[in-house]
């Protein structure tokens, strides 16, 4: 598995702090709306008041649409078109999550434009991360409608709204695109959007971020190949990754959410599958299609920001405890410390590094340096 974070940077640990290949034999979702490992429930936990159905939305989750194939190592997270007319509460054509988690789910009377079946996970919310780096490896599906995401969110009512998108696609979102030439035409197999959506102060009128919209190159495939989305999400910035490659930075602390927040990944529909957009001679998108995902990590840095490190001989180097400091400081006067050529070493620190002794770098090596913050 490839991850986008540099593999030679310890400071990350030794592999992820959550990972899901989807290869475990007997393993599905079933009407608890979990899986037997305990990762994942296949609802929206406190998100939405019915866990299943959200407003201006055209989909409702079910267990049965999040499915596992051991055999590909993969999930695959279904949609299907049920009619013409909306399911209404009063037809008892979907299941409600169980009050699991002191929630108390019930049918949404609101929502009165639903027309398809899909497929969702999202971590329980005993399970949330703060900071670290998220990937996902996956297929998109690409019509008019198809809304797949993979993201962060939490919320606390009268406090805050934070919001990570990693990946959205959708077929049109705002228009941007139409109105900024720089955008490649929204509605391209090429073009999806990242961004992150944050209210310090309350969970409402929340704003966006950072909003970019990246396109994938013709040599790069399209949406509905393969291809891997990260996000690196620290105190102070978050950096978007696709293909080994940073495409985004948002920089600045007030910008950046600081709460733990549940990871999702959903395929939703939205009202571009039924607003007068057509494939073939349908007015709406009668079809069946799914996200496809081969695995998703999460990493997490090492924290030791009230240490100030000093490293006086190589003993000290080799057996170095790598996480971020709150500073580094080389001071070695005797024999030189040194990274050997084989080596590849990266430091982490919130205030500063500095070298006021012998220090090299051999021929071959690499050392790098990175500042950040450190949580508060």
């Amino acid at each position: 598995m490839m991850a986008q974070i540099d593999p030679y940077d310890r400071n990350w640990g030794n592999g992820p702090v959550f990972s899901d290949n989807f290869d475990e034999q007997n393993r599905q979702f079933d009407n608890t709306f979990q899986e037997p490992l305990g990762k994942w429930i296949s609802y929206a936990h406190c998100l939405w008041p019915s866990g299943v159905t959200k407003k201006k939305m055209m989909q409702i989750y079910q267990w049965d649409k999040s499915i596992i194939e051991a055999e590909n190592s993969i999930i695959r997270l279904n949609s299907n078109y049920i009619r013409s007319t909306p399911i209404t509460c009063n037809e008892q054509l979907y299941t409600l999550p169980p009050n699991t988690f002191g929630v108390n789910y019930q049918c949404d009377p609101n929502n009165n434009e639903l027309y398809y079946y899909s497929g969702m996970i999202e971590s329980l919310p005993t399970n949330k991360f703060r900071y670290g780096y998220f990937e996902i490896k996956c297929k998109l599906p690409v019509h008019h409608g198809a809304f797949p995401a993979f993201w962060l969110w939490d919320s606390q009512k009268n406090e805050y709204y934070e919001e990570i998108d990693i990946l959205e696609y959708s077929w049109d979102f705002t228009g941007e695109s139409g109105q900024n030439p720089s955008h490649p035409q929204i509605g391209s197999r090429r073009h999806y959007t990242s961004g992150i959506w944050y209210n310090p102060n309350s969970h409402q009128n929340y704003h966006s971020i950072g909003r970019v919209f990246p396109e994938i190159s013709e040599n790069e495939d399209d949406l509905t190949g393969w291809h891997i989305y990260g996000c690196e999400w620290l105190p102070d910035q978050v950096i978007f990754y696709r293909d080994g490659k940073a495409i985004s930075k948002v920089n600045g602390r007030a910008n950046i959410p600081q709460h733990a927040m549940t990871l999702k990944a959903n395929y939703a529909i939205d009202r571009y599958a039924l607003n007068g957009y057509q494939l073939g001679n349908s007015p709406y998108w009668e079809g069946s299609d799914e996200m496809v995902i081969d695995y998703i990590n999460v990493y997490q840095l090492n924290w030791d920001c009230s240490t100030e490190e000093i490293i006086a001989q190589q003993l000290e180097l080799d057996q170095f405890n790598y996480a971020v400091k709150k500073s580094i400081t080389i001071t070695s006067s005797i024999e030189p410390v040194f990274v050997q050529s084989t080596d590849k070493v990266t430091f982490r620190a919130t205030d500063f590094f500095e070298i006021t002794g012998s220090f090299q770098t051999d021929s071959g090596s690499e050392f790098t340096v990175i500042m950040q913050g450190c949580p508060e």
